[in-house]
């Protein structure tokens, strides 16, 4: 039974952080930035913090309550209520609870980022391979060409660990591998994967 005194949002506001909400309702976030929803936004000009969203464009300003009942249209109470429901948030005695669900969505949201540094990766080869294809056989091989050619199906196969390979496959990469993670990272932001790619 539930204490009737029970703060569900500052349980809520405590227990989840506003860029995990954002990535688990499917936002596209890279570097702490967003694309603002609260107005028509090219450019992510909203940036979150653990504890709070701020948009440098049109100055609004929230927590995690406030962005949920944005994304959702609904009222701050149901908003509330959505994410104890979506993040297993429980009343305060069961706090054993809460955490290992919260833990276990933590590695869940891990292992998204990765794949998402990883599958990006894999986009942006892609398109190295067709922008910097030769056009004859006499052409030198451009840099980057040669990059998608070297690196293109061993990152595929890296995907492939988060599309079908088991948890401990997942887990095993993800500690392992650290380094082919940050290099992947490092290549996509050296090449926004939303804009063309400069010669």
């Amino acid at each position: 039974m539930r204490n009737p005194n029970w703060d569900i949002f500052g349980e809520v506001k405590e227990t989840v952080s506003v860029p995990s909400t954002a990535e688990y309702y499917g936002m596209s976030v890279r570097n702490g930035m967003t694309s603002c929803i609260f107005h028509e936004d090219r450019n992510p000009s909203m940036k979150l913090y653990d504890d709070h969203f701020y948009c440098f464009g049109c100055t609004e300003y929230g927590d995690v309550v406030k962005l949920t009942a944005r994304l959702f249209g609904l009222t701050q109470y149901e908003a509330a209520k959505k994410l104890c429901s979506d993040f297993g948030i429980i009343h305060s005695r069961d706090k054993p609870i809460i955490r290992q669900k919260i833990c276990v969505q933590s590695q869940r949201e891990k292992e998204q980022r990765v794949f998402r540094i990883l599958s990006d990766y894999c986009s942006l080869l892609r398109r190295f391979r067709t922008e910097y294809a030769p056009k004859s056989d006499s052409e030198t091989l451009h840099p980057l060409f040669t990059e998608s050619l070297t690196q293109l199906e061993m990152y595929e196969h890296f995907c492939d660990i988060f599309i079908s390979g088991t948890t401990d496959e997942r887990k095993d990469f993800m500690k392992n591998c650290k380094e082919v993670i940050d290099y992947a990272d490092r290549r996509n932001n050296d090449y926004n994967t939303d804009t063309r790619i400069a010669c």
